[in-house]
């Protein structure tokens, strides 16, 4: 209806107005191939903020017995740097893409007002002023819109980053599973072998675990010893398959990859570099799915000397 009343009055208004809507598509396409990159990247930036904000209100007993404030303070900072960082750019780009619309509405509104000044239309006062009143209001419409479809576009990016969950590759099931009289013995030494195993993170990246064969015979204690990123936890994460692995593993003579994952990490324990408790109490740490009596949880803390 705007548009309508603005090309009765004056038909080559709509030039001006082709045009700006070509301008303003442009921008916005322009604006949102950064945009959504920066949007993605305060996204990411965003959750270590809240994820060490949230642990420190969880440990502040701990923080305070250790004295270890300022630590805790400069790791905030840190993470708040980066964060800030990328919603600066994020909201540089805003503006900058508010600013070009602004520049554009204005150049169309001076072309609109210009056009009844060149043009020899035997037009009244008050239908001139209709016009550009109009002219305006479409702009203000126009506008709005790109501003909005394009923040439509940056918050499809949280809804993007959960799809990404879906299209997670799964586990394939079990080929030839285990007899469960051969499941209910196992493991019963303890003794682990690897044989040509290699095994990388992703198919488009380097392997880090390269034809790795050795044994650990059972109650034997062997140390690991190598620089950051020489796949000392790699290992690891093969023995638990967390990620898809070339060769075969061994436990017990077991091919770990015969055996159900849950029973296969249910049977597999680690102490993690950074030890971690969970909320509850000391005996849901210690048994989380209730499967110990209390005797047995005590027997054990009294086997290691806890």
């Amino acid at each position: 209806r705007v548009h309508s009343v603005v090309a009765v009055v004056n038909p080559w208004v709509l030039v001006p107005t082709f045009v700006i809507t070509l301008l303003f598509y442009y921008l916005r396409k322009m604006y949102l191939s950064t945009s959504k990159s920066v949007k993605r990247l305060e996204s990411v930036a965003r959750s270590p903020v809240f994820a060490h904000l949230g642990a420190s209100l969880q440990g502040l007993t701990t923080i305070r017995a250790f004295q270890a404030q300022e630590i805790l303070t400069q790791e905030f900072d840190y993470h708040q740097d980066i964060h800030s960082s990328a919603w600066y750019m994020y909201l540089s780009t805003s503006r900058a893409f508010g600013f070009w619309l602004d520049l554009v509405c204005l150049l169309y509104i001076t072309t609109v007002v210009l056009g009844f000044l060149v043009t020899d239309l035997d037009v009244f006062g008050g239908v001139v002023g209709l016009s550009i009143t109009q002219a305006m209001g479409l702009t203000g419409m126009l506008q709005f819109g790109m501003r909005q479809s394009a923040e439509l576009e940056n918050i499809m990016t949280s809804v993007e980053r959960v799809l990404q969950y879906s299209t997670l590759d799964r586990e394939l099931p079990l080929e030839e599973p285990l007899d469960q009289s051969v499941l209910e013995r196992w493991p019963n030494k303890g003794r682990i072998e690897f044989q040509n195993v290699s095994m990388r993170y992703s198919l488009h990246l380097p392997r880090v675990l390269k034809d790795i064969n050795f044994v650990i015979m059972p109650q034997e204690k062997v140390g690991i010893v190598g620089r950051t990123g020489a796949g000392k936890s790699s290992l690891i994460s093969a023995l638990f398959r967390l990620h898809t692995v070339d060769g075969v593993i061994l436990i017990d003579g077991v091919p770990t990859d015969s055996i159900p994952l849950d029973i296969l990490r249910t049977n597999i324990s680690i102490i993690p570099q950074e030890p971690v408790l969970f909320s509850g109490s000391l005996r849901t740490n210690l048994d989380p799915f209730q499967q110990y009596s209390d005797d047995q949880l005590w027997n054990t803390l009294a086997e290691v000397e806890l």
